[in-house]
């Protein structure tokens, strides 16, 4: 999905995009058993500009904790996370349970039909859940795939056709054009 709002004064218009049909979720941070879930989402950047916030819907927060978002350039091609460009933490508690968490980015340059992505982690003993979109829906965001690792296997695993609910704001240009 991609919208936009113009924003007159400084002649550029707000672009969101992503998915934020909610469905199961996955859990983030250190379980009981002491292994630590990451996980993340690729994205096409629809136009170029500053990526202004990503926001995750978290339906539950069994621990509160400090979370790490962190952006990478990414290759789509090969699935293989490159220069980690911007990195924001938040301190998620159970005021951010069944509510969407924005995480503000600050002077984050994308350019258009480049895939970027990101990875959230807890940094502490903290746990909570980011929601997925439906499973009933075949690849809801079709410009993205869902990423998923633990401590034990940091590398992780992509997952094609599911995708975590997620929406980005991009600030471009008035007059540019989407995907």
């Amino acid at each position: 999905m991609i919208s936009s709002t113009n924003i007159p004064k400084n002649n550029t218009v707000m672009i969101a995009f992503g998915s934020k049909d909610i469905g199961p979720y996955y859990w983030v941070g250190r379980s009981e058993s002491g292994v630590q879930y990451y996980a993340g989402q690729t994205f096409q950047a629809p136009a170029s500009g500053l990526l202004k916030r990503l926001q995750l819907f978290s339906p539950v927060v069994h621990r509160p904790c400090s979370a790490t978002l962190s952006i990478y350039q990414f290759d789509n091609t090969t699935n293989t996370f490159r220069n980690k460009l911007s990195e924001i933490n938040k301190n998620i508690t159970k005021g951010d349970e069944n509510n969407w968490i924005d995480f503000t980015i600050t002077d984050l340059k994308v350019e258009k039909n480049q895939f970027y992505a990101f990875k959230i982690n807890c940094t502490d003993l903290g746990m909570f859940a980011i929601a997925e979109c439906p499973w009933s829906s075949a690849n809801p965001y079709v410009e993205g795939i869902q990423w998923t690792g633990t401590s034990t296997d940091p590398e992780g695993i992509f997952h094609k056709d599911f995708d975590f609910a997620f929406e980005g704001v991009i600030e471009a240009s008035a007059n540019a054009k989407f995907i």
